[in-house]
């Protein structure tokens, strides 16, 4: 039986998918935190405040949160080919809209379009790893994909930077979107719905297509219907909310005011975080799998982690140090990283398979949600600590990392409180 398997799965075609779904989730990544490295720039040709600007970057985050749903119930009426392919077009646009912007106004729709594009490629990737690809090998893959997707975060630092001074982030954006003009050609040329070829792999519990959820709004209400739901979906929201606003929004400039760095060594820095998560995750849940630990003990300990180091940024002021500061965004990096396997590796323990693809659509929007609001809030607070020739203090920066030490702190309460409810099953997260 794997023989046969393995000769209606060729392995070209599988990895054809794997590898075109990877692209286009690497700029997924790279629009998350590209904004924290030109940030100067938009500052300065839009003439806007910190307020205004953490509105335009958390546009993408919206748009990315409020379609999760429907991308998961398009991918399996569609197939992820289609929904891919129209959403990475989507993206481009936005691209190019974006680069051409006269106005903060429309910097922000292409902002928008960027998150709306590029928020059909996890849900609809995940639906066909699950299509293409062994049971055995998912979490593998999922992990690899996640990696492949912080390397985008890497590119949107340093090599940003560099790119941004060649051609100016106009130009740099335009080349963005050529680039992804391209991708959306090679996702309708190589993913194929296996439907299309009657080749799929039938998971053991699993559907395909439009069987795979008898009765939508059911199905939905069962999922709402659960605690587990909202507490996952809260310690989404809010630790993953306070990450991606200092790696994506803050974390150069707060650099640049903490240790008096120029633009090019601050964002050399901020590498560190993504190349923290690219170790954390997959270490984190090899290390869970292969001594079969608790996932809400682990997620317990790597909150109060968390919740120490946002701690030690936020009070510990100018103390900190090169080394301390540096330290600081590598494990923070490192451990949301490891939070997001366990995390997911959560729900996929506690779901029943027939709403799974579900569950993960509408669970996806909360930390995009969190970074929406959180990079509103905290603009609003370096706004009204005030600049100095539009250049906001180092305390002014700890102050708005006030909001994410709370966020956290509750996040690792919900989740002590989750583990007193982990004796019982429930048929949803």
């Amino acid at each position: 039986m794997p023989n046969q398997k393995q000769k209606r799965f060729p392995w070209r075609g599988r990895w054809a998918v794997f590898g075109a779904i990877a692209a286009v989730y690497f700029f997924a990544y790279f629009h998350r935190v590209s904004t924290s490295v030109i940030a100067p720039d938009l500052l300065t040709d839009f003439n806007v405040n910190a307020t205004v600007l953490g509105f335009m970057s958390s546009m993408y985050f919206y748009l990315y949160a409020l379609e999760q749903p429907v991308v998961g119930y398009l991918a399996d009426r569609w197939g992820p080919r289609w929904v891919v392919t129209v959403w990475t077009l989507v993206a481009a646009l936005g691209c190019f809209l974006f680069g051409l912007a006269p106005s903060i106004e429309w910097a922000s729709a292409g902002r928008a379009l960027i998150g709306f594009g590029v928020g059909g490629v996890f849900v609809p990737g995940m639906k066909a790893f699950s299509q293409w690809f062994r049971e055995k090998e998912f979490a593998t893959l999922t992990g690899v994909l996640l990696a492949l997707g912080n390397l985008g975060a890497i590119v949107a630092t340093t090599p940003l930077a560099w790119a941004a001074r060649m051609w100016g982030w106009r130009g740099t954006f335009m080349v963005i979107g050529a680039i992804t003009l391209v991708l959306a050609l090679g996702a309708f040329i190589l993913i194929e719905n296996p439907q299309e070829k009657d080749t799929p792999i039938r998971q053991k519990g699993t559907s395909s297509g439009s069987d795979s959820a008898g009765n939508p709004l059911k199905s939905t209400l069962q999922v709402l219907g659960s605690l587990r739901f909202w507490i996952l979906g809260a310690i989404f929201f809010g630790a993953f909310g306070s990450y991606l606003t200092f790696q994506g929004l803050w974390a150069t400039t707060f650099l640049m005011s903490l240790l008096g760095l120029d633009l090019f060594h601050a964002s050399l820095f901020n590498m560190l975080i993504p190349i923290g998560l690219i170790l954390g995750a997959p270490f984190t849940g090899w290390l869970s799998g292969r001594f079969n630990l608790n996932k809400v003990r682990v997620l317990i300990g790597l909150l109060a982690l968390e919740t120490v180091l946002w701690a030690w940024m936020v009070f510990s002021g100018k103390n900190l140090g090169i080394i301390g500061i540096l330290s600081i965004m590598l494990i923070l990096g490192g451990a949301s990283g490891g939070l997001g396997a366990i995390l997911w590796g959560l729900v996929r323990e506690t779901t029943p398979t027939p709403i799974l693809g579900l569950t993960t659509g509408l669970l996806n929007p909360f930390p995009f949600l969190g970074v929406a609001i959180f990079q509103v809030w905290t603009g609003a607070i370096l706004d009204r600590a005030g600049s100095v020739n539009g250049v906001y203090s180092a305390s002014a920066y700890q102050d708005a990392f006030l909001l994410c030490f709370l966020a956290v702190a509750i996040c690792l309460g919900l989740a002590l409180f989750l583990q007193k409810r982990s004796a019982g099953k429930m048929n949803a997260p």
